[in-house]
């Protein structure tokens, strides 16, 4: 995903939020062999603290340049929106979602996003 690409180019003309929900591979959850490899080895967080400084370290490891919302530890848009693994939404300036992207980070079509994201700002 270009996320950081999009963020450089169209941050002047929409705002750019991402939403760091529930963790998708704790390490007293479902461990996946690449965190054991990137030595990422976070348990699930059980406080809104916790979860904002795994959030800040995701942040930090992934490079993302956007500014990140942490969801709540009742998970509340994760309910909301089925955020887990990972998705992409687009809502548009009378709050409805312009785009909702398929679960990621497999189901995400780069250019689908940007091209409704042109037509929000046009």
């Amino acid at each position: 995903m270009r996320l950081n690409e999009l963020y450089a180019r169209y941050k002047n003309q929409v705002q750019f939020y991402i939403v760091y929900i529930r963790e998708a591979h704790p390490h007293d959850g479902w461990r996946v062999p690449n965190n054991l490899i990137e030595n990422i080895n976070y348990y699930e967080p059980t406080t809104d603290e916790e979860r904002t400084e795994v959030a800040s370290a995701c942040q930090i490891g992934l490079d993302l340049q956007m500014p990140m919302l942490v969801d709540s530890i009742d998970n509340d848009v994760d309910n909301k929106y089925v955020g887990l693994p990972m998705r992409l939404f687009l809502v548009d300036a009378d709050g409805k979602v312009a785009y909702a992207g398929d679960k990621g980070p497999f189901g995400w079509d780069d250019e689908a996003f940007e091209d409704t994201l042109k037509k929000v700002i046009a």
